[in-house]
């Protein structure tokens, strides 16, 4: 039976990124799978400054390989996982071959193929859920991030030559790249950076393509997955705080009816404290992505950092995320405002019962 991926030179890398709601220390997650993956084998070939050193590098582990048959030829499809301190996770299934380029279109629109990487990626995530509950408490992310990668290792200006549109199709996920404009292919292909003449790396909001000769990509690969895993915990903390404030509303409305009592204040105390963490969480995720921004050194994987930055329009969501923090800090005052104004009450109601004691000793003493 013939095998498509020995010797393998392309790769197609199907990312599947999620959050778990906890933050793990390096130490919890060392060995928490097997098949830890030494990633200083993988050498940054390109010359850079000594910031190389604090590369977000994440844990990677080696799953099982997973097998499909299609028309009698096997095709093979690794599985990792890669762990990250801040509580994200990403499954990639990954797919390397011998073939022409013109395949990683092919597996990309295939129905099989997708079916069968939509399964391998569930089952990897179980396994990964299930081990991280072990040392944490989960909350399966209500949202994910899809994205792919494509190496293909060839000659560069042939590719764009004669590929200009196949390129441009995995970049948007359009299949019937016959119908593409012209001008279109080249306003989605305007998102690339080169290092050099023999190599160049185009951005898109699906995926991603590296064209290159003999090259490893794996900090490329880490690249695209933290810029996703940015954009994944902006958006899922977007929707919370969204939630937040509404759920924060009902519970002002519901206890500006209650009576004064010490259980109220109790329970606004309770919600300066949640609305406080929200803000804290927000600030940390806008941090994350500045340092990121700023991490790599005025090179270039930090110039490829910032093209992805740009096509997922990180700054939007950052605008987004500084205007709910600045409504969760106005929520805030409100409630300090109640409390305060609470505690105003409650002293008024004191004073008045300490008044009423000594009027009632009083008349007793007359009365005597």
């Amino acid at each position: 039976m013939p095998v498509n991926n020995s010797p393998a030179n392309n790769e197609i890398v199907f990312l599947f990124m999620y959050d778990t709601g906890s933050i793990f220390e390096t130490e919890q997650l060392n060995g928490i799978l097997k098949n830890q993956e030494d990633f200083s084998k993988y050498e940054y070939r390109k010359p850079g400054p000594e910031e190389i050193a604090t590369f977000n590098i994440p844990l990677i582990f080696n799953l099982r390989d997973e097998i499909i048959y299609i028309d009698n030829i096997k095709y093979l499809f690794k599985v990792q996982v890669s762990l990250y301190g801040f509580g994200a996770f990403s499954i990639r299934i990954r797919h390397t071959f011998s073939g022409t380029y013109e395949q990683l279109a092919r597996l990309t629109f295939s129905k099989r193929v997708n079916e069968f990487v939509n399964t391998a990626a569930a089952r990897a995530k179980r396994r990964v859920l299930a081990a991280l509950g072990k040392i944490s408490q989960i909350k399966e992310s209500s949202l994910s991030e899809r994205y792919r990668f494509y190496y293909i290792d060839a000659d560069k200006n042939s590719v764009l030559r004669d590929s200009k549109k196949l390129i441009a199709g995995l970049l948007i996920d359009e299949e019937k790249t016959s119908t593409l404009e012209k001008g279109y292919v080249s306003s989605v292909l305007r998102k690339n950076i080169t290092y050099d003449t023999s190599n160049i790396f185009f951005v898109g909001w699906e995926s991603a393509v590296m064209i290159d000769r003999g090259y490893v990509f794996e900090h490329e690969l880490l690249i695209a997955e933290i810029a996703n895993l940015e954009l994944l915990e902006a958006r899922l903390q977007h929707k919370q705080l969204v939630e937040k404030l509404k759920n924060t509303n009902k519970e002002i409305e519901k206890l500006s009816k209650e009576r004064l009592s010490i259980l109220k204040s109790k329970k606004l105390k309770k919600l300066d404290q949640s609305l406080g963490r929200a803000y804290d969480t927000s600030k940390m995720i806008l941090n994350n992505v500045e340092d990121t921004a700023y991490g790599y050194g005025e090179w270039y994987l930090s110039r490829l950092y910032g093209l992805f930055y740009d096509v997922f329009k990180l700054s939007n969501i950052e605008t987004v995320l500084e205007k709910d923090m600045e409504a969760i800090d106005n929520e805030r005052k409100f409630v300090d405002d109640m409390i305060a104004s609470r505690h105003e009450d409650f002293l008024e109601y004191i004073i008045i019962l300490l008044i009423i004691i000594e009027v009632i000793i009083e008349l007793l003493y007359l009365f005597k």
